[in-house]
């Protein structure tokens, strides 16, 4: 499998027990019986078991234990791999869990990978203005729902005129508003680099402006329609 670079690099999180752990680019997070984040005293469990940390444009996982292996399985698809004692390898996937087992205790980390965007073709509307097809861009199931509950009351009634908070559309979705945040700044990156404007910028003082300006690209460019309304259909 071949990996691209990734070339924006917002924060790495990982979370256990309903904990989150952010992970910098500058930084590392180890992960074991006595290490950055402590999953459990079991004598079985290497003292340090795993290791992320970022280099060459990439995400790493390193297997740093002796005996045991870690699964690494992708939430949005059947993929999975393993990564044996002393080895290393790249996280391609945007939702990943790292599931490993010491003696009869199975455990499990959830971890939120910001990758790179797809390359987006930008044409020029004959204005200097660069304009951006759906076609162009691909987003992950989790990142539609989060564009969905944003646009959610246009989809229904095209002359609405208010938006949800983030905080109102991370209760509409059973999400933590962290992880909505983190999915939302992830599509404002993926439309950003494709040549979308207003999405860039400081996060408090665009945080209107942005949610205005990514739903009125999702719409007018098709990304998303009212048959992705069922994208919100029996969430808790």
């Amino acid at each position: 499998m071949s990996v691209e670079p990734v070339k924006s690099t917002p924060e790495l999180v990982v979370e256990f027990l309903g904990e989150e752990y952010p992970v910098s680019t500058t930084g590392n997070l180890s992960f074991g019986r006595s290490a950055d984040l402590v999953i459990d005293e079991n004598a079985r469990l290497h003292r340090r078991l795993g290791l992320i940390d970022f280099a060459d444009g990439m995400w790493w996982l390193h297997n740093v234990g002796s005996a045991l292996t870690i699964e690494v399985v992708d939430r949005n698809s059947p993929s999975r791999l393993t990564l044996a004692p002393g080895a290393t390898m790249a996280l391609v996937f945007e939702e990943a869990a790292l599931r490993f087992q010491a003696g009869a205790t199975s455990y499990e980390l959830s971890v939120d990978v910001p990758l790179s965007p797809p390359e987006a073709s930008v044409t020029d509307d004959g204005q200097g203005t660069p304009t951006v097809t759906a076609a162009e861009l691909s987003f992950t199931p989790a990142q539609l729902q989060c564009i969905v509950a944003l646009a959610e009351r246009r989809l229904l009634d095209p002359s609405a005129v208010d938006l949800p908070t983030n905080r109102q559309a991370a209760a509409r979705l059973g999400w933590k508003l962290t992880k909505f945040n983190r999915k939302l700044d992830n599509v404002c990156t993926k439309m950003g680099n494709a040549g979308v404007s207003g999405l860039r910028g400081d996060v408090g003082a665009l945080a209107t402006k942005r949610r205005e300006r990514l739903v009125e690209f999702a719409l007018s460019a098709s990304v998303v329609g009212a048959d992705d309304l069922a994208l919100l259909d029996d969430l808790p």
